[in-house]
């Protein structure tokens, strides 16, 4: 009896994990929508909002329940700001380090590139 609900346990525990998990993977309507638009005409925010926001947090700053569980990056990190390229982040939005889930097959290559533009938007005044 002990090992069934054990079992059971366990079960629900992985399965609340992947749930969590597969929430910062959620794309909706305006990706689709946006997914041919030119480069000028994406709503990058809105895209941020729909994709990154659960774990980053509407924000960057990944002061969310889902950043704290993955330990989603704090994109206003000034020294993170500094020392990544634009490279990288639009490497890491395609492959997704760590738990990130990979948007490479989610997002057009225009998408991509707005979303790493407007992650540069949380990079603290000088």
């Amino acid at each position: 009896m002990k090992n069934k609900i054990a079992l059971i346990f366990l079960l629900g525990v992985f399965s609340g994990f992947l749930f969590l998990i597969s929430g910062c993977a959620s794309t909706g309507p305006l990706t689709v929508q946006q997914a041919n638009y030119p480069a000028d005409k994406i709503d990058a925010r809105g895209l941020f909002a729909e994709n990154c926001a659960t774990c980053h947090g509407k924000n960057g700053r990944a002061h969310t329940f889902h950043g704290w569980l993955v330990g989603a990056r704090n994109l206003t990190d000034p020294k993170w700001q500094a020392d990544t390229t634009d490279g990288q982040i639009i490497n890491a939005i395609k492959t997704g380090p760590s738990v990130m889930p990979a948007f490479e097959k989610k997002l057009s290559p225009t998408e991509i590139e707005a979303l790493a533009k407007y992650v540069r938007t949380f990079k603290p005044a000088q």
